[in-house]
């Protein structure tokens, strides 16, 4: 009789003790930060490759030609990491990141990569990023006029090869949640070189052809 009643308190105290604890789906569970997703691709820092591997992949996530307005529209979101039960809506700011460009335009000369500054007067950049309460990501798309930037293609072009053309960005000044302290900026990389805009018949070739 013992015994079955050790067993018996046993159950009850388990029983009480579980009903006081939350279930996982109740809890907010790790560090609620905010990042570029991009600038994860590589692995290896934050270079975001354009194109990045086959165009009909890249028309899926990571870009798209719009032939209509002649621009290579490139895919930039931010992610909020954690679980949180009650997800708030947040917004964080979007825009150029200079000492990134300069950055990774030495890391090219160092390594003898012809590159140059994408022109900030091809770019339309979105000055936020938004995210609606109850989810955690949401991108937008910073275009890049080709049909414009091929106008002066000669500037950009050295011996047989397209100089690489980089922007850095950053967010900042998030409205709700904070910062990651690492991959809040992203250096986009568009290689005019890659043997990927031939195998799609890319618009892209055509307005920049190898001459």
């Amino acid at each position: 009789m013992k015994t079955a009643r050790n067993i018996f308190l046993a159950i009850v105290m388990a029983f009480a003790l579980g009903s006081c604890q939350q279930a996982d789906s109740e809890k907010d569970l790790g560090f609620t930060k905010i990042y570029i997703p991009q600038a994860t691709i590589t692995g290896l820092d934050n270079t975001y490759p354009i194109p990045n591997g086959s165009i009909t992949q890249n028309s899926k996530y990571v870009c798209k030609y719009n032939e209509a307005s002649g621009t290579l529209d490139i895919n930039v979101g931010v992610v909020r990491s954690g679980y949180v039960k009650e997800s708030k809506a947040f917004s964080v700011k979007l825009g150029v990141c200079a000492s990134e460009t300069q950055r990774k335009l030495a890391e090219y000369d160092e390594k003898g990569i012809p590159a140059t500054e994408l022109p900030l007067s091809v770019c339309s950049i979105p000055q936020t990023i938004s995210v609606e309460q109850g989810k955690n990501s949401n991108s937008c798309y910073v275009s890049v006029n080709m049909k414009e930037l091929s106008k002066d293609r000669a500037s950009i072009f050295v011996g047989d090869t397209y100089k690489i053309l980089v922007l850095g960005l950053e967010i900042s000044d998030p409205t709700e949640y904070e910062l990651a302290d690492l991959n809040t900026n992203v250096v986009i990389c568009i290689d005019l070189n890659s043997e990927e805009w031939d195998k799609a018949d890319s618009p892209v070739r055509v307005l920049f052809p190898f001459i």
